[in-house]
């Protein structure tokens, strides 16, 4: 069933499902540039071998190298009653909810009544995760991640009145430019550039829980920045440097944890990968827990300065349980 899910309902579901809309020849090449287009950098470790050499038959070898659909015309992918029951229980996660108006929710919940959820809620504890979490039902939460989310969609500058962790609250204008999740801290986070500094595109970080106002502007761009090449140039020089043994699904569940941050991945031996995490400041102490998590399935490597702060840590752990 993990295996199901891990295929299914992912980024790997989504090129796939293009993939079979095309029905038509495709080359290696444009195969593999169409993964790492929708996917990860690692994916094609995964993917291409299932797709042209063993495993899901989409695809059939041809003279010339084409590759050839094995999908006839008319083919078409309907929800099955798995999806349906998967899609039930994804409504029952409070989060859900951001994403969508009342009437909306209303609607796509009406849709699947008399579907049994898949899984519920409480069928799921979460280890070490920090307890203060967004509060998702407040209904003025609800209302600055939608207005948010509009302002992405038309590159609109925002007015938000922010709080700060000593309670003081600053007004600024900002350019919503990408929302981000924090599985360890169970929170929402708007990476965007204040008003005027587009030039050095600096991106601040802000917590949605500590947002106290947001005053549309109608002042828009033609486009939003391009926040990666700015979240790069802050970047650590050296990244963090492990190796994953592929035992109990190792690797997968690492490029899952790790998806938010820019990576780069290898295989360098039987069930042995190499991985290169970029990282800065202001996401140390949260990749050094992610990394703590999996135990001896991850080796750290490098950098010095990385590993310098992790046995600090678990010199610090040992101390405390050994009072």
């Amino acid at each position: 069933m993990a295996e199901l899910f891990s295929e299914v309902y992912n980024c790997y579901y989504q090129v796939i499902q293009s993939l079979i809309r095309k029905k038509s020849c495709i080359s290696e090449k444009e195969l593999k540039y169409h993964i790492q287009e929708s996917c990860f950098e690692e994916s094609l470790l995964y993917l291409l071998p299932r797709l042209t050499e063993r495993g899901w038959g989409f695809y059939e070898k041809k003279q010339g190298g084409l590759l050839r659909s094995r999908l006839s015309p008319d083919f078409a992918v309907p929800l099955t009653d798995l999806q349906r029951a998967y899609l039930k229980s994804i409504l029952l996660d409070d989060k859900i909810r951001l994403f969508f108006s009342d009437e909306e929710f209303g609607e796509i919940n009406a849709a699947l009544s008399g579907v049994e959820p898949l899984f519920m809620p409480e069928d799921f504890t979460c280890f070490d995760r920090f307890s203060d979490r967004d509060d998702y039902h407040d209904p003025l939460y609800r209302k600055h991640f939608q207005a948010i989310m509009a302002a992405i969609a038309d590159c609109e500058y925002l007015d938000i009145l922010y709080e700060s962790r000593l309670q003081h609250r600053v007004r600024h204008c900002y350019l919503p430019c990408r929302l981000e999740y924090s599985i360890k801290n169970d929170r929402f986070r708007l990476l965007a550039v204040e008003a005027g500094s587009r030039r050095g595109q600096r991106v601040e970080t802000l917590n949605l829980s500590r947002i106290r106002e947001i005053l549309a502007t109608g002042r828009t761009e033609r486009c939003l920045p391009d926040i990666n090449r700015a979240l790069r140039r802050s970047y650590y020089h050296e990244p963090v440097r492990i190796l994953i043994r592929d035992q109990r699904n190792a690797l997968e569940r690492a490029m899952l944890q790790f998806a938010n941050y820019e990576k780069s991945t290898r295989k360098i031996d039987k069930d042995i990968y190499e991985c290169l995490i970029y990282y800065n400041k202001s996401t140390e102490t949260e990749l050094l827990i992610e990394i703590l998590s999996f135990g001896p399935m991850i080796k750290v490597v490098g950098s010095e300065t990385f590993l310098r702060l992790l046995k600090e840590r678990l010199l610090r752990q040992s101390a405390l349980d050994a009072v």
